[in-house]
């Protein structure tokens, strides 16, 4: 469960979130929503802790201050992101992308959770395909991309 209270944000003088508040329960989805420029992006990045710092987020139900912890540490408990948007890198395999959230991870998990191929089943026939994933899995759509950026979280745990 993420429970976060409070966070403020602010870019130099201007202040992008006031008192934003989230809970995540484990077994439902949570979703942000909201017209552009409201700071979905900046809440998400700073929940990830992307270049960003919250002073007053907390997550008392992680038994942690996340504000503290560094992005490698967050994403070992847990908070990922689902970033929009066709970030694969071209030149790795499917397999070798779908790899890249490990670094977290001891060596010992860093294998690709079999929920992947079960959200995701072609994946698993494309393990070994190098290039763009996106044109790969169905048409270069966009929800095509959305999934993959999700199945790139699940694989890094």
């Amino acid at each position: 469960m993420l429970d976060v209270t409070s966070i403020d944000l602010h870019y130099g003088a201007a202040q992008a979130l006031r008192a934003v508040s989230l809970t995540a329960r484990p077994g439902e989805v949570t979703c942000v929503l909201g017209r552009n420029g409201v700071g979905k992006t900046s809440l998400c990045a700073a929940l990830v802790g992307q270049g960003i710092r919250s002073p007053r987020a907390r997550s008392p139900s992680m038994a942690h201050d996340i504000t503290k912890l560094r992005p490698f540490e967050r994403a070992r408990i847990g908070i990922g992101l689902c970033a929009a948007g066709p970030r694969n890198l071209p030149l790795l395999t499917v397999e070798e992308n779908l790899k890249t959230g490990f670094a977290p991870l001891g060596r010992d998990q860093r294998s690709i959770p079999d929920d992947v191929f079960s959200l995701f089943p072609v994946l698993n026939e494309m393990l070994g395909r190098r290039g763009a994933i996106s044109p790969a899995v169905s048409s270069s759509s966009s929800r095509s991309v959305g999934r993959w950026s999700c199945a790139r979280a699940v694989a890094a745990g």
